[in-house]
C-alpha cells in the first residue's frame, strides 16, 4: 500500500512539475536592421551615420548682428576598412535646406516657427574652416586616407542672419562621401 501511495505521489509531483515548467510565448516587438553594402574605398562607421552634434546654448547677444557666429563645436565622420589601393583621399558634401540664397552655407532651422529661434542658421565647416554650401555638390577639402580607419573632421556653429531671437535652434543635413 505504501508503495502504491508513494508511486501515486511521485506521478502527481512529476505531472505538476511539467505544468509548472510549461513555456509561455508572447509577442515582443520588432528589430529593424539597416545598412548598405558599398563598393567603395571605405565604409562609413555606423556611429557617424546618425549622429547628433550638441551645439549647446548660445546667448542672443552673441548673435545680435547678421554674420556673427557662435563658437564652433567639432565632430567627425569616421570611415572604416579603408583600402588606399582603391582610393587615397576622401571628401564630404552635405545636403540640407539653406536659410536663403544669401546664406547658402547656413542650414535652416527645423520645426514650426513658434518656439524656434529666428534669424539663425547652422554652418558646417571643413577642416580648413571653410563653410560648406548645402547643395550636395560642394565637397569639403580632401582628407588623406590610411589603410584601416580614417577620420574626417568638421565643425558646426550658429550664424546670425539678422538679430537673433531666442528659441530652439535645431537643424539637419545628410552627407555623402566622395573618394578620389
Amino acid at each position: 500500500m505504501k508503495i502504491k501511495s508513494l508511486a501515486a505521489s511521485v506521478v502527481a509531483i512529476l505531472s505538476l512539475a511539467g505544468v509548472a515548467n510549461a513555456a509561455t510565448t508572447v509577442n515582443g516587438g520588432s528589430v529593424h536592421f539597416k545598412g548598405e553594402v558599398v563598393n567603395a574605398a571605405c565604409a562609413v562607421d555606423a556611429g557617424s551615420t546618425n549622429q547628433t552634434v550638441p551645439l549647446g546654448q548660445v546667448k542672443t547677444t552673441t548673435l545680435a548682428t547678421a554674420g556673427n557666429t557662435s563658437s564652433a563645436v567639432g565632430f567627425n565622420i569616421q570611415l572604416n576598412d579603408c583600402d588606399t589601393a582603391v582610393s587615397k583621399q576622401a571628401s564630404v558634401a552635405f545636403t540640407g535646406t539653406a536659410v536663403s540664397s544669401t546664406y547658402n552655407t547656413a542650414l535652416a532651422l527645423q520645426g514650426s516657427a513658434s518656439g524656434n529661434a529666428s534669424n539663425v542658421g547652422v554652418q558646417i565647416l571643413d577642416r580648413t574652416g571653410t563653410a560648406l554650401a548645402l547643395d550636395g555638390s560642394a565637397f569639403s577639402s580632401t582628407t588623406t586616407l590610411n589603410d584601416g580607419t580614417a577620420v574626417v573632421p568638421f565643425q558646426a556653429r550658429y550664424i546670425a542672419t539678422g538679430v537673433a531671437t531666442a528659441g530652439l535652434a535645431n537643424a539637419e543635413a545628410t552627407f555623402q562621401v566622395q573618394y578620389q
